[in-house]
């Protein structure tokens, strides 16, 4: 596997919400969202992305519909990116589906999108608890 995997749910601790999202994008399940607008939803891909969630189904764009299904909580088997991970650390996106610890100036800022639950390297995969801090 490689850059862009999504996120997969290995234990669900609460139910999907619903936010809202563009109709005429497409967004795989298990697609890292960043938070654009109050409650509006899009791909996450870079440094300094608001959490935002992980994408419970796949949004099929032009499909008229506007929302989509969101995680905001959960443990989910995530894929390190440049710089990779360490256990007990907030990790926050470095690229499409991709996590690094977090420092202190991306936390100050609020870019936090969970808990390492183990040690990755560079394209490993790794537990994480979404939205823990």
């Amino acid at each position: 596997m490689g850059a862009n995997t999504v996120a997969v749910l290995m234990v669900e601790t609460e139910l999907p919400i619903m936010m809202t999202c563009a109709e005429a994008t497409n967004i795989p399940k298990g697609t890292v969202l960043k938070l654009s607008t109050p409650y509006t939803v899009a791909a996450s891909a870079a440094d300094n992305d608001l959490f935002g969630d992980i994408a419970a189904e796949e949004k099929v764009g032009g499909d008229g519909k506007t929302s989509i299904a969101v995680y905001r909580g959960g443990i989910f088997k995530c894929e390190a990116g440049a710089g990779g991970v360490t256990v007990g650390l907030p990790v926050t996106i470095v690229a499409l589906n991709n996590f690094k610890n977090l420092t202190a100036a991306d936390h100050d800022l609020g870019y936090v999108f969970g808990l390492a639950l183990e040690t990755a390297a560079d394209t490993q995969f790794f537990l994480m608890e979404l939205g823990r801090m």
